[in-house]
This record gives structure tokens, C-alpha cells and sequence, in this order.
């Protein structure tokens, strides 16, 4: 049987996806675009952490053309909008309930804060670990994180051959 991927998205790769000016080469957004397209036709499960839609709204709101930055805004909510409504066309994580937010700051300060990683990639590497010990157990299931920071990558549960890291 062939490995089903499981990727947790990192900002770095949001930024492509959406194309967001200043933050985004039109080579990577290529790139990381056919990925996701073909990621979904494999039937791969998407994941985004809710601080990675921060820092990407954060981003999107540094944009200086205004009709640029509210389409772009409006991109991201209909993809919020329809990823907590329907899942697709990700599965948003973690919830941020106090006990689950109370776990993540643990552990960003138990585990990775020596390490100079910060609380959203901390999230991200909880995540893609949690995926893979609870959900995702067994050799059928792989494990990713999309990002394009070698540091985040390096932190992913399976290795990922063909790694794009821009």
C-alpha cells in the first residue's frame, strides 16, 4: 500500500498559496501550488494551524495596495469560512480551548523556546506529532510539514523525499 501524506502548513507556504506581494515569488507560488493540486488529488489530509492563519493575515495586512489586501483578506476567510464548515479545503488545528492552549505553551517553553524555535512553529511541530501518534499511526500514514524554513522541516515526524524549501 502506498504512504497517504498528512502535511501541517506552514505559513511560509500560506504566503505562496495565496500569492501575497512582497512575501511570495511567483516561482515558489508555482511550485507550491501544483504540490497542494496534487497533494489533493492523492488524497493527502491538509492541516493549518490557527497561528499560521494569524501570521498570514498579519502579513496580508501589510499589503500597501488596499484592493490587493481586502481580495486577499477575503480569499483567506472563504478558505477559513469553508475549512471550519465543510473541511475543505484544510482541517484548521489546534482548537483553542484553555486546556489544549494552556498544553501548546507548555510545551513551547518545555521543548522549544531552547532552541530559538517560537510558539507558532512550536504549534506546528506539536501538531504534525500529535497527527502522527494519534491519527496517523502505522507505515500507510506519512507525516509532513510544509514549510519552506529548514529549522520547522528538520522537526517533522517522517522525512519528506523532494522536500521543497524555496
Amino acid at each position: 500500500m502506498n504512504a497517504v501524506p498528512v502535511y501541517v502548513i506552514d505559513t511560509s507556504y500560506l504566503l505562496e498559496l495565496f500569492a501575497v506581494p512582497g512575501r511570495s515569488t511567483r516561482r515558489a507560488v508555482v511550485e507550491i501550488r501544483g504540490r497542494v493540486a496534487q497533494a489533493v488529488g492523492k488524497g493527502a489530509r491538509l492541516y493549518v494551524a490557527v497561528p499560521s492563519i494569524y501570521e498570514l493575515a498579519n502579513h496580508i495586512a501589510d499589503v500597501t495596495d488596499g484592493n490587493k489586501r481586502l481580495s486577499l483578506a477575503r480569499q483567506v476567510r472563504d478558505a477559513v469560512c469553508s475549512s471550519l464548515d465543510e473541511g475543505v479545503p484544510w482541517t484548521i488545528v489546534p482548537s483553542q480551548q484553555p486546556t489544549a492552549f494552556r498544553e501548546l505553551v507548555e510545551s513551547f517553553v518545555d521543548n522549544h523556546i531552547r532552541e530559538g524555535i517560537d510558539l507558532s512553529d512550536s504549534t506546528l511541530i506539536d501538531e504534525a506529532h500529535r497527527l502522527k501518534g494519534s491519527s496517523y499511526r502505522g507505515p500507510e500514514w506519512r507525516v509532513h510539514i510544509w514549510t519552506k524554513d529548514r529549522k520547522l522541516k528538520a522537526r517533522e515526524p517522517d522525512g519528506e523525499s523532494q522536500a521543497y524549501l524555496g
